[in-house]
């Protein structure tokens, strides 16, 4: 059986987009629950997530502008472990200082909460 490499790229495509449609839902998900038991630990941690698949967004579409050449192959193979090596790097990143939208997330998001605490 041959395998096409259009496909495969294809395929990680559809992955990458499912991926990120899943961790949209868990970062929906993390923001109720945060709402809903005016926790600031958990709108932090859904702000963090929230910036780290941002990240992973914005490094996977940097390295789509590379162009093909160098000392590896492009396979299946490299492109798996780069898109988790980005999903790592993204983790790790928002983690620290990020690049700051975690913050300015959590900083107007715990507004709604406060005002939310406020009015019970």
């Amino acid at each position: 059986m041959k395998i096409n490499l259009t496909d495969n790229m294809n395929l990680q495509s559809r992955f990458q987009s499912v991926k990120i449609q899943n961790e949209t839902n868990n970062f929906k998900q993390l923001l109720q629950q945060a709402k809903e038991s005016n926790d600031t630990e958990k709108l932090k941690s859904a702000c963090q997530q929230f910036e780290s698949v941002f990240i992973n967004i914005l490094m996977k579409n940097m390295r789509d502008t590379v162009t093909e050449g160098g000392l590896i192959k492009k396979s299946y193979a490299r492109e798996m472990f780069e898109g988790m090596l980005d999903q790592e790097i993204s983790k790790e990143v928002a983690k620290g200082r990020g690049i700051g939208l975690a913050k300015l997330m959590y900083e107007q998001l715990s507004k709604t909460i406060e005002t939310n605490n406020e009015e019970k």
